[in-house]
């Protein structure tokens, strides 16, 4: 299949009939910015993070369901997360909450 390309001689005329995916893109929560530690984190790791930065008290099991993760996975990341600094547990694991070390 064959497409003759031509470029349009105004750019904004271009771009009026289509939006860019950038340009409707938004974070999910701006208010809530990531540690700095945070800069090579995946996004399970970051979906984790928002999850513990609104609600601190959340199991495991209630980070899994929020995020549609499994509870090994959410395992496996807040136990990386803890190896490098960037997530703590207080006060024991029945009790407890997490704590983003900023």
């Amino acid at each position: 299949m064959h497409l003759d390309w031509k470029p349009e001689a105004d750019p904004q005329s271009a771009k009026s009939g289509f939006q860019s995916a950038n340009e409707s893109v938004q974070s999910a929560n701006p208010a809530l910015p990531l540690p700095p530690k945070c800069k090579n984190c995946t996004l399970e790791e970051i979906a984790v993070l928002r999850v513990i930065r609104q609600e601190p008290a959340a199991t495991q099991k209630h980070i899994a369901t929020e995020i549609g993760k499994s509870e090994r996975t959410v395992k496996s990341i807040t136990a990386r997360l803890t190896e490098q600094g960037i997530l703590v547990r207080k006060n024991g694991k029945r009790n407890g909450y997490w704590e983003i070390v900023e």
